[in-house]
């Protein structure tokens, strides 16, 4: 049954109803359960809801009938991903998330300004950590309670899901150590990374789950899922130029931090191996460097586009998004609820 309105806010009141059965069953923790719970009320802020309204408008477009089902996997979508960013930040060492304080942040603060024993930043990342894994935990009991009324399909896919992207996850990390005289040669690691860490959860699944709730067909499903991985794809694309060429009060994160983190994107492959001397020198002396200064990573961000990086990337999401939305109109039978959402994924600024 589609509906026209925006499920944000009800998205937002199944997300809510989850954290509330997690600080429930955490209360005789007493006061690091009341820590857990206030970081995860603030960590799952603020997000666009782009997984769970893609869920949702793959469940309209197959014409499912329970959307109290539907609604929960969308908030246990959403709680994934507020799992994700917490042990990422910690992961990549991002002190920012949203415009504020990362988790890891905000526990270190804590344990600094209480005069605790021990090292503040351990204690901050250990504490993120945990909070990571409450999210995750209240993610597949929202998965698990929608089994219990669309069938266990939805259940197997979104634990398949949740393995597949840790795994990438553990690839990013692998790709990012990788000597740098290397890095040519990465362009199918990175890809790999794309598929596994991002487009899984970012849409192949969000739309086999919607799909799935819906009582759709294995055909249709497995349809959809192919389709995801083009629309997954652009999405992180989009999100490595705008880590690049956003404004940071729209990204919530400072420009540039993947050069710090020294991630190995697409944009910095295509730097180094399109670019002249000047420009992969200019890109390799920040890549990886925590400290590199704000007027360094400007000029390696203007090497990247003068080595044609952003234009080729850019042509790339305009070839994914062409792709996912003829693969979505051939596979859903009223595919208009979606195409709309594959705008939102590649034409954004934040």
């Amino acid at each position: 049954m589609r509906t026209a309105e925006d499920p944000r806010p009800e998205i937002a009141d199944r997300t809510a109803r989850l954290l509330a059965w997690a600080a429930a069953a955490m209360a005789p923790a007493g006061v690091a359960a009341d820590d857990i719970a206030a970081r995860l009320a603030a960590s799952s802020e603020g997000g666009k809801a782009f997984r769970g309204r893609l869920l949702l408008a793959a469940f309209d477009g197959c014409s499912g009938s329970d959307r109290e089902a539907a609604l929960g996997l969308a908030a246990a979508l959403e709680l994934f991903q507020t799992a994700a960013l917490l042990h990422d930040d910690v992961l990549d060492g991002s002190d920012t998330r949203r415009g504020r304080p990362a988790a890891h942040k905000v526990f270190e603060a804590q344990h600094r300004e209480a005069g605790w024993h021990g090292d503040p930043a351990a204690y901050g990342r250990s504490g993120a950590i945990l909070a990571g894994d409450v999210a995750l935990v209240a993610a597949q009991r929202g998965a698990s309670v929608a089994a219990r009324r669309v069938g266990d399909r939805v259940a197997d896919l979104f634990d398949e899901m949740a393995a597949l992207v840790t795994a990438g996850q553990h690839l990013d990390m692998r790709v990012a150590v990788s000597p740098v005289d290397a890095l040519a040669g990465l362009d199918d690691d990175i890809r790999t990374i794309m598929r596994a860490k991002t487009a899984s959860y970012t849409a192949e699944f969000p739309l086999a789950l919607g799909a799935a709730a819906a009582g759709a067909s294995a055909t249709t499903v497995a349809a959809l899922r192919d389709a995801g991985l083009p629309l997954g794809a652009a999405f992180q694309l989009r999100d490595d130029v705008l880590g690049l060429t956003g404004a940071p009060e729209r990204t919530g994160k400072p420009v540039g931090d993947d050069l710090r983190e020294g991630k190995r994107t697409l944009l910095v492959w295509h730097a180094v191996t399109h670019g002249d001397d000047a420009q992969r020198a200019v890109v390799l002396a920040v890549l990886g460097r925590a400290d590199a200064g704000d007027e360094e990573i400007r000029r390696a961000i203007d090497a990247i586009r003068e080595a044609g990086a952003i234009d080729a990337v850019e042509e790339q999401i305009g070839r994914h998004a062409a792709e996912a939305r003829a693969a979505l109109s051939a596979a859903l039978p009223d595919p208009a609820p979606v195409l709309g959402l594959v705008d939102a994924a590649v034409d954004r600024s934040a």
